[in-house]
């Protein structure tokens, strides 16, 4: 898909969407106040950024190691073949693995890097065999895994 087009935002539009992506569960009167509006037109601006796709959904983060995913490898695939079939059907059935957390087309010698989540090493040898190895188009793939988290981050960083 094409690259999405910037939409013009303003110094109250930056305010709200660096206040939501600090706390999404900030009430209307909360977030009107936080930007200095009234909370109407604060309502109406948070409604636009949704329309628009600028706000494209609300979630909680859930910590993988609180959760017994203590494993999170970060996975090159090099692709056999780049023809936009072959591109699409592998990135549907990427798309569709509940334990590839992210997946971007990325330039240089790897076409793909995943950031997949696992239990443990054996839960991930289970993935590359079960998704990577059975890939009749995949050429090779590298994996490294995470030994330390220094810095995970969410938020787009906006300016005031």
């Amino acid at each position: 898909p094409a690259a999405a087009q910037p939409i013009a935002l303003d110094a109250i539009d930056r305010k709200i969407l660096v206040a939501l992506q600090e706390n999404c569960r900030l009430t209307n009167l909360e977030l009107a106040a936080r930007v200095g509006l009234s909370p109407p037109p604060c309502l109406r601006r948070v409604r636009r950024l949704r329309e628009a796709g600028i706000i494209s959904r609300d979630v909680a983060l859930v910590d993988p190691a609180m959760v017994g995913q203590t494993v999170i490898a970060f996975v090159g695939v090099e692709l056999d073949r780049q023809r936009e079939d072959v591109l699409a059907s592998f990135e549907r059935k990427i798309a569709a693995e509940p334990q590839v957390q992210q997946c971007y087309f990325v330039s240089g010698e790897t076409d793909y890097l995943l950031v997949v989540t696992c239990r443990d090493m054996e839960d991930y040898n289970q993935f590359a065999r079960r998704v990577l190895a059975n890939e009749h188009n995949i050429k090779r793939f590298r994996t490294s895994f995470n030994l330390s988290r220094i810095k995970y981050e969410t938020r787009i960083p906006l300016p005031a």
